[in-house]
């Protein structure tokens, strides 16, 4: 009687053991690192533009304090911007355009595997270095910028700018 129950919970256990085996996900790979570059390569028109007042008190986030501008800079002709995979950029004058400086330049990630700033003309007199709010992937059709203003050292207002892709 012993041998059956032993022989009998023996093929419980390894009944239970292979079907739990048998359920457990696959493995899923996230496949090879998507190239900054390729995401913020191409044609970007201004499509929207944010101000957020950094000195209120009161406000919890700064968020909270945000005031959409976009009718002042996108009236008439956005601004668009060409970022080449060499390094280089261009505008387009429009509304917004006097943000990056010369109309033509150089540009470059802080980082190029997790960027977080743009740097403009880097080593030149006319460097401008912005934020980015976001990654930008290949596929994504936005590009979020932060922009800050200063006075006497202080940063008195900041602009979120958010382009589509062309």
């Amino acid at each position: 009687m012993k041998r059956i129950v032993l022989s009998s919970v023996l093929a419980f256990a390894l009944t239970l053991s292979l079907g739990l085996n048998s359920c457990k996900p696959e493995k899923k790979e996230l496949g090879p690192r998507v190239s900054q570059f390729d995401g913020i390569s191409g044609n970007w028109i201004l499509n929207r533009v944010a101000q957020i007042d950094v000195n209120v008190e009161l406000a919890f986030v700064e968020s909270d304090t945000l005031l959409d501008v976009s009718s002042v800079y996108i009236a008439g002709q956005p601004m668009e911007i060409e970022f080449q995979k060499d390094g280089t950029y261009s505008t387009v004058a429009g509304s917004g355009s006097t943000l990056f400086g010369p109309a033509t330049g150089t540009w470059k990630f802080d980082d190029n595997d997790y960027p977080s700033f743009l740097i403009f003309n880097e080593g030149t007199s006319d460097e401008t270095t912005i934020n980015l709010l976001s990654p930008v992937r290949p596929q994504d059709p936005k590009l979020a910028i932060k922009v800050n203003k200063f006075c006497n050292g202080e940063r008195t207002v900041s602009y979120h700018f958010w382009y589509n892709r062309k």
